[in-house]
Formats: structure tokens, sequence, C-alpha cells
């Protein structure tokens, strides 16, 4: 293990954080400063709304002070998604010039293993480079690549698992070879290794590998190869980075968690210090044994700090909160520090028939209790209803569709890839309020036509190049780029799509191209998208009932939002006679701890309730039906309840 450093942390340099990062008259208490001065390998373990993230970000401003570290030694800074390492980049930014420069690195744990890991391997082993690691460059040129028969066979027997399986096939550690990664064991029974089909299959990944299109799982095996083939990488990147600060740990997949726990862990040997921060309560992305394995103590790793105290949520709704907790390492338990609003969870009780009454009743509450003062309506207030399932087709079967008409269970801004050039212009995030959406619809559009002629770029690659090699094509793409999104504000989609489809011949001709294999993807429109112009006032899934918008999504589209107020519908999921929230979860209805440990899908429905329940700052709304609340919740506690009936 390294050698423990006093950093001699000040309350003054504390105190300057909290400057940058706390409202006024906010502080840190006694949990998060004993975090923030720690600097040995330890987990922490946070409750929902602690204010762990921000810890973090204290430390790492602090951290910044010391930089340049001892023999120019670096921080690593890790997160799941892209989103979470911008918002990181975003407060802290600008008081931390050094800390996001080299030999410092920040980023996903993807582009971690990208760029120390795979594209080193690969360039060791082959001659091409690598064009990109990327699932949806990857499945494009295994479309492109594999015979009609065998892509038609695959399609019927896989069906809407094809994606996944062709992803699922992956290098070994005999470079040249591929095996199935990370697939259903019964999936892979159903094609058989002598047919001619899956031997298309392997050779079709071994042509994409020397091409160099790999996916993103391929990145990790490539990963795994160069540290069997070339141990002394693990120590190379130990003495690269002093500092390694994995935030949301518990989203990590079995094979990421692996991999950086081999380099940076290293069996307890490291000369790094590697800090894993997250609540794994909250592990909703994988399942619990997945969960277990990550967050195990380990020999060496047996320091664990927690931050008990939730600075969103309120006593009462953190009491219900904390009996849907799986793992309380540690004395763990989730505490409401939120004095601003006390209102007791309310459980909506609702008969078949009244099932769209839920969500306009919710927004009555809410109402109610703006009116009364219980809170106020900021630019800051979100109200959302979320639940676990989707949509069904079957009857009885209550999804998030069966309590709003009009959701609509695909919401097109979470689709980033379309079959046609149309689209790309219709279909962006309308609720943004800058034209910042639009313009990357529109450079992604430009980046899939790049693709169709065999150039590969990212947009930020794509405007550098230009940029670097002829400025007067960039400022003209700069000024169309500006004005094809005014025109789309403007609902002048007609005219911008004229406008992009003559352009991009110019586009082309800057890398010596004219359109061939993207003639169909500019030219045909989509039949979806015909006779369409942006809705610019309409917000899909919400509501405004009385006079606030109202969000509807799923409990994952929920995971790391703060709300105001939130309502949770009970959905169908699983098979037996127990399918609800309510009748899983009963007894954490009633305030008492999880103790289901044995049963996978009471796990899967707590871990959903606990990441949904701990969303307000204020209110907490449950809806239930009249049949499973008389069979199963009739005995709870009025004190800790506020019992609504729509009738």
């Amino acid at each position: 293990m390294p050698a423990i450093v006093d950093l001699n942390i000040t309350s003054d340099e504390i105190a300057e954080s909290i400057k940058i990062l706390l409202p006024e008259g906010k502080s840190f208490d006694v949990e998060r400063i004993k975090f923030i001065k720690n600097f040995e390998t330890i987990d922490l373990q946070a409750v929902p709304g602690s204010g762990k993230t921000t810890a973090l970000l204290a430390k790492l401003i602090i951290l910044e002070k010391r930089l340049p570290l001892n023999n120019n030694r670096g921080v690593l800074i890790l997160s799941h998604t892209n989103t979470a390492i911008d918002e990181i980049k975003d407060k802290i930014g600008k008081y931390c010039p050094k800390l996001f420069s080299y030999p410092n690195f920040a980023g996903t744990v993807q582009a971690f293993v990208d760029q120390f890991l795979a594209i080193p391997c690969y360039n060791n082993l082959f001659t091409e480079k690598i064009q990109r690691i990327d699932n949806e460059i990857y499945e494009e040129q295994f479309e492109k690549n594999i015979s009609y028969g065998a892509k038609t066979a695959l399609k019927l027997k896989f069906q809407d698992k094809y994606s996944s399986f062709i992803k699922s096939i992956f290098v070994t550690n005999e470079i040249g070879l591929v095996d199935i990664f990370s697939f259903e064991e019964k999936i892979i029974n159903k094609l058989s290794k002598e047919t001619p089909t899956y031997k298309e299959l392997i050779s079709v990944k071994k042509q994409l590998i020397k091409k160099g299109f790999l996916n993103y799982n391929d990145a990790y095996a490539f990963g795994k190869i160069y540290l069997e083939k070339f141990p002394k990488i693990k120590d190379i990147l130990q003495q690269r980075f002093q500092y390694i600060f994995v935030d949301e740990m518990q989203d990590l997949d079995i094979h990421q968690y692996e991999l950086l726990e081999k380099v940076f862990f290293d069996s307890g040997n490291s000369k790094s210090t590697f800090q894993r921060i997250g609540d794994k309560n909250q592990a909703i992305y994988s399942n619990e044994v997945h969960t277990d394995e990550i967050w195990k103590v380990r020999e060496g790793r047996d320091k664990l700090l927690t931050i008990n105290g939730s600075q969103r949520l309120t006593p009462m709704v953190a009491e219900l909160v904390n009996c849907f907790a799986m793992y309380r390492d540690a004395d763990f338990k989730v505490i409401g520090k939120n004095e601003d609003c006390n209102l007791k969870p309310h459980l909506i009780v609702y008969e078949k028939s009244k099932i769209k009454s839920v969500i306009p009743k919710f927004s009555e509450i809410i109402n109610h209790y703006i009116e009364s003062n219980h809170f106020t309506i900021t630019p800051k207030s979100k109200f959302k209803s979320i639940g676990w399932s989707k949509h069904t087709d079957e009857v009885n079967k209550y999804k998030i569709s069966d309590y709003c008409e009009n959701f609509i269970v695909q919401k097109s801004i979470t689709k980033i890839d379309f079959e046609n050039l149309d689209s790309y212009l219709i279909k962006f995030d309308i609720e943004k309020k800058t034209l910042e959406s639009i313009r990357k619809n529109i450079l992604n559009a430009f980046i899939k036509t790049l693709r169709f002629e065999n150039l590969y770029f990212t947009k930020r690659e794509l405007l550098n190049f230009i940029n670097q090699n002829n400025d007067q094509e960039y400022q003209i793409l700069k000024k169309n780029l500006y004005l094809w999104s005014i025109g789309i504000i403007r609902e002048n989609f007609s005219d911008v799509y004229q406008s992009i489809k003559s352009y991009i011949p110019q586009l082309l001709n800057i890398f010596g191209k004219k359109i061939n294999f993207s003639h169909n993807f500019i030219y045909n429109t989509s039949q979806l998208i015909q006779n369409q112009t942006p809705q610019m006032n309409i917000k899909e899934n919400t509501v405004n009932i009385h006079g606030f918008d109202i969000e509807i999504g799923t409990i994952h589209s929920a995971k790391g939002e703060t709300h105001t107020a939130t309502l949770y519908l009970e959905t169908f999921y699983g098979n037996g006679n127990s399918n609800y929230e309510s009748q899983r979860l009963a007894e954490q209805y009633k305030f008492i701890d999880f103790n289901k440990h044995n049963k996978k899908q009471h796990i899967q429905s707590t871990k959903m309730a606990y990441v949904g329940f701990s969303r307000p700052t204020h209110l907490l709304c449950v809806a239930v039906q009249k049949d499973r609340y008389k069979s199963h919740l009739s005995d709870i506690d009025t004190n800790k309840w506020e019992i609504i009936h729509i009738t």
C-alpha cells in the first residue's frame, strides 16, 4: 500500500471550498470533512442527497493547490457517464486549471480504458490503427460486412437481442480468435459453432478487428490482454496516477470493476491511493450479484467511511427510505437533515377505474401545498412522476403508460442516431434553452454522412480538422450552424433541410469526397417525419394542470435527480403472485428494514423503491391500487403516512 501522506488540510482551505461550492450560510458537517481530509485507500458509502460528489469536489479543489505532485504524478478522476464528468468540470474547472491538464486525467472509465489500455494494446499487436471504439459504428460495419442470409437468420433467431448478440462477440487472449462475451448461455446454445452462420460471424469479427472497428466490450478485452502480456503497464499506470477517485462506483459493470481493481488496488500492493465513492443501495444498472461483488470488502481494503446525513431528504422521508436499504455496512443509516419541510409521505389509493386520475391528484396535492406555503416554486423546482416499467399491452398489468394516456414510451430526445438526415433536424432536445442541442444534432448528421463515405470523426475532431486545415471553410460552417439552428427554432424546417442538403457536397469536398454511399441517408425522408415540423412548444411526457410542469418518466431517468415533489407509480414487474412494490415490500411501507436478501425480484424492487423514494426535497407520494392497499397495507401507520383516497 502507498505510504499515507498527511496533506495537512487546513480549516482555511475547507472554508475556501465551501465558499466555492455551497450556498451562503451552508457548511460541511463532520462526516463530509472527515472524507475531504482523507487521502488513504478507502470506500465511501453515502446516502442519497448526501452531497458526496460535492465533498469530492472540495477534496479536488484542495488537491489543486498541491499540484504538481512529487515526481509529476497525476490525479485520475473517473465516473460512469460523460455527463457526470462534464458536471465536475463545469463546477470546478475554472478553479482547478492544473487538475484538468497533463499528467492528470478526468473522464469515463470507458475513456480511460480506451486511451491507456485498449489503443496501446491494439497498436502493439496490429499494423493498422484503430478507426473507432464505438458501438454504433461497430454495428454499422458489422451490417456492411455480414451476408444478407446470415443477417436474416440471426435476426430471426435473436430478434430484439440481435444487436446485443453481435456486440457480444469479442477477442480472446489469443489474438485472432473470437468468442462470446457476457451473453446468456441459453442464447449462445441456439447457435452451433459448426454452422456456416457461426463461422461467418467469426470471420466478420476478425475482419472488423483488423480494420480497427471495435465495440466498447472489445476495449475491455484488449485492456485485459494488455495487462496480461505486458504486466509492467500496471506499475507504469500506478506511477502515473497517485490518486484515483471513482464516483458513482455502484453504476460500474463487473468487467469495469475488475479491471480497475487489478490496476489500482493490485491486491493491496498498489503505489496509488484508490478511493471508490457511491451508494451500493442505488445500483439499479447492475444486478445484485455484480453489486455485491463490486463492493465486497477485500483483504487490505477494509476502510469504509459513511455519510449518513442526507441534505436532500426530510426526517420523515429519510426514515422510510432507510427501510429500503439492502446494505448497512459500518452502521449505515439514512438520516434526513432537510428541515425546510417535514410533510409525511402520502399514499394515493385509487380504484382501477381511476388510474388516470392519479397524476392529476398529485398535481392537486402539490398545488395545495404551494398555496398553503409549505413550499414555493422556484426556477430549480422539479416535479416528477416515475415508475419502473413503461408499457405493456396486457390488461391489468399496470405500467407507466396506464397512468398517463399520452405517455411516449421512447422519448425522441434520448436517441442520437437516425436513419435519415431529416430526422436529425426535428428530433432534438426541445427542453434545452439554447441552440446547442440543435447544433449537436446537425453535426451528428454530418458525422453519419461522413461515416457512409468511410470517414470517421467525432464532432470535436471534425471541427478541429476543418479549423486547422481550411479556415475559410471553418468560418462558413460556423456561420451555417448558427443560421440553421436559428431557422429550426423559427420552424423554417423545409428551408433548413434544403440548405443543409445543398451544403453537404461542399463539406465532402473538403475531404476529396462526393455523395456516394450517403445518398439515401441524405435524400430519403423518414416516414415518421414526413409533413412534420419541430413542435417547439410541446414537451413530451409532461403534463401541466395547475400552472407547473410534472414530468413523467422511469426510475432510471430520475436517478441522480433532485425533485421538489416525487410521485412513485407502482408498476407490474416479474412473475408469480407478487408483482407490485406494495406486495413485495409491504413490510418496508410499514417501516420495517428490508430482509428478503434471498429473493431476486424483492431485491430488484427494493433498489428501485430506494432510488425512487429518495428523490424529493419536500413531498413524496406513492400510488397504490385499492385492492393491493386493502390486502397488504390496510394496517399501515397513519402517523407516518398521509392516506389520500381517489373517489
